[in-house]
C-alpha cells in the first residue's frame, strides 16, 4: 500500500517531527567485531529561492581487511527535501584508497537528472520517476534511523534510487510485532520493522520514539545505536583486531581443485530461479529439488574461425554504459595502441587480456569499478580488471560483457568478475589471472552490467557447493 502521509512524501514517514533536527550515531559490526560507523545529520534548510525544507547528511565509514590487505572505505550522502518531504536533490560519493566516484541528482519535473563523475569525466542520464509513490535514496548500509509513527501491521513500499546500479529499486516494510529489549542497561519496549530490499532481509529495532536501537542486515552485520565515541573504537579496532571480509564472499569446496581444470561437475544448492546458470561453457545437466548438477567445459578456440574486426552483430555488447565508457577518447586511444592493426578478433581479444594481466595492480577494492578510474588508477580487483576489459573490447570493436560468479583458488570459491567475448561465439577469459581462456574452476551465475551483480550478494550466505567430479 502506498504511505497514509501522501503519494510523493517518500522521506516523512521517516523524518517525524520531533527529529527534523537530530544528530544520531551507529556502529557498525561484523562478527561482533566494529568495523566502521554511520552518522546521520538532519537540519533545517532554506532555499535559496525562498521556500524551506530538510538537510540530511550522511557518513558512513568502514576500516576492515580485504585479502590481507587493508581497506578503508568512506559513503557521503547530503540529501535535500523539501517541506513535504520530497527529494529535490542530493550527491553522493564512495571512496576507497586511489578510487573515487560521485553521483548526484536533481528531480526536475517528473525526472531525476543524474551526473555520473568518474575522474572529473562527466556522464548524464535522466530516470522518470514514479507518481505514485515516493523516492528516497538508499543509504549504503541502512535505509533508515528514525521512523514516524508506527503500527504493528503497518507496510510501507516506496521506490529507492540505488546510487550503486543508478537505477530505481523497490523497497517493502512491515511493523511485524512489538516486544521488550535490552537498550542501555534497561528493558524497553519496540517495534520490529522487516524490510526486504533486493532479496535481502533486514530486521530493525525501533524505540516508541522512532529511533532505531538495533539493526541486523544478515551475514554477521549488525548495526547498534551509539554516541560519538565509536569513531574512536573503531580506530583502536584497526591495529588490535583485523576483520578479514573475504570469507564473507566465498564458499569452500570439498576437494581442491588442479590448476587450469577443464572440466567440472558440480552440485550447486541455494541458487533459485532468475540466475543465469547456463551458457556456452556450462549448463544444467540435472536437477534434484532444490539443487542443481552443473557441468563446465573450457573448448579450444579455432583462431582461423574468430571474426574480423570490427564485429557488426552484438549490438547490445557494443554500447557503452554508464561504467563501461568505451567511447571516452583515452579509453579508445588505449584500445588502439593494445590492438594495433590486428583484425583477428580473438587475437584482438586475447591482446587486451594479456595487457590487463601485466598492467593493471591486483588489489582488493571496494568501489563502483569504472573502466575511466581504473584506467587512472591502474589498480583493482576482478571487478576493476573486468569494466576495463569490457570497454576496451567494446572500443576495439568486440562485443563483451561481464560474468559474475563464483572462481575457485586456494580450497574456496570466491566472488569474483570476468569477461565474455563474442568472436564468432561467447569465449570467456580471466584478466585477473591472465588466462585467455576462463578455466572450469569459474561458475557463471549472473551477467550484466554492476546492477545485477549485486544481486549475487543475496546468495552468499546460502549458496553450497559439492563438486563431484573433475578433469
Amino acid at each position: 500500500e502506498l504511505f497514509d502521509e501522501g503519494k510523493t512524501a517518500a522521506y516523512k514517514p521517516f523524518l517525524s517531527k520531533d527529529k527534523l533536527l537530530s544528530d544520531q550515531w551507529m556502529g557498525i559490526y561484523f562478527n561482533d567485531s566494529p568495523v566502521g560507523f554511520v552518522h546521520t545529520l538532519i537540519e533545517p534548510d532554506t532555499f535559496k529561492k525562498g521556500g524551506s525544507g530538510y538537510r540530511i547528511l550522511n557518513d558512513t565509514r568502514m576500516n576492515f581487511m580485504l585479502f590481507q590487505k587493508r581497506s578503508l572505505v568512506r559513503f557521503e550522502a547530503e540529501v535535500f527535501v523539501d517541506e513535504d518531504y520530497r527529494l529535490r536533490n542530493f550527491d553522493f560519493s564512495l571512496s576507497s584508497g586511489a578510487h573515487e566516484m560521485g553521483v548526484s541528482g536533481k528531480v526536475i519535473g517528473e525526472f531525476m537528472e543524474v551526473e555520473i563523475d568518474s575522474r572529473g569525466k562527466i556522464s548524464k542520464k535522466k530516470i522518470k520517476l514514479p507518481q505514485e509513490e515516493g523516492v528516497i535514496l538508499a543509504n549504503i548500509v541502512s535505509p533508515f534511523h528514525s521512523f514516524g509513527e508506527l503500527k504493528v501491521g503497518k507496510r510501507y513500499s516506496l521506490k529507492v534510487f540505488n546510487p550503486f546500479s543508478l537505477e530505481l529499486e523497490s523497497l517493502a516494510l512491515d511493523v511485524t510485532k512489538k516486544e521488550k529489549t535490552l537498550y542501555n542497561g534497561e528493558e524497553i519496549e519496540v517495534y520490529v520493522v522487516k524490510s526486504d530490499y533486493r532479496g535481502l532481509e533486514q530486521t530493525s529495532w525501533v524505540s516508541p520514539e522512532g529511533e532505531v536501537i538495533r539493526e541486523e542486515t544478515g551475514m554477521g552485520w549488525v548495526l547498534l545505536k551509539e554516541d560519538a565515541s565509536i569513531v574512536s573504537r573503531m580506530r583502536n579496532n584497526a591495529s588490535n583486531k583485523d576483520i578479514e571480509l573475504a570469507e564473507l564472499v566465498s564458499v569452500p569446496s570439498n576437494v581442491e581443485l588442479r590448476k587450469g581444470v577443464n572440466h567440472v561437475r558440480i552440485i550447486i544448492y541455494g541458487v533459485g530461479e532468475g540466475f543465469d546458470l547456463e551458457s556456452q561453457r556450462q549448463r544444467i545437466v540435472e536437477r534434484k529439488g532444490e539443487s542443481k548438477i552443473i557441468e563446465i567445459n573450457t573448448e579450444p578456440v579455432d583462431i582461423e574461425e574468430a571474426l574480423s574486426l570490427p564485429i557488426d552483430e552484438m549490438h547490445e555488447f557494443l554500447e557503452p554504459s554508464d561504467f563501461i565508457q568505451s567511447r571516452d577518447d583515452d579509453i579508445i586511444s588505449l584500445a588502439r595502441r593494445i590492438v594495433g592493426s590486428e583484425k583477428n578478433s580473438l587475437i584482438a581479444a586475447q591482446k587486451i587480456n594479456q595487457w590487463l594481466f601485466k598492467n593493471i595492480y591486483k588489489v582488493p577494492v571496494v568501489s563502483i569499478p569504472s573502466a575511466i578510474d581504473v584506467l587512472k588508477t591502474r589498480e583493482g580487483d576482478c571487478n576493476e580488471h573486468t569494466v576495463l576489459f569490457a570497454a576496451l573490447a567494446r572500443a576495439a570493436g568486440i562485443p563483451a560483457k561481464i560474468n559474475v560468479g563464483l572462481v575457485y583458488t586456494g580450497g574456496r570459491f570466491y566472488y569474483h568478475a570476468w569477461p565474455g567475448v563474442y568472436v564468432g561465439k561467447w569465449v570467456e577469459m580471466d584478466p585477473t589471472f591472465g588466462q585467455d581462456i576462463a578455466d572450469a574452476g569459474h561458475i557463471k551465475l549472473l551477467e550484466g552490467d554492476i546492477n545485477r551483480q549485486l544481486d549475487i550478494v543475496k546468495l552468499l550466505s546460502k549458496i553450497k557447493l559439492e563438486v563431484i567430479e573433475q578433469r
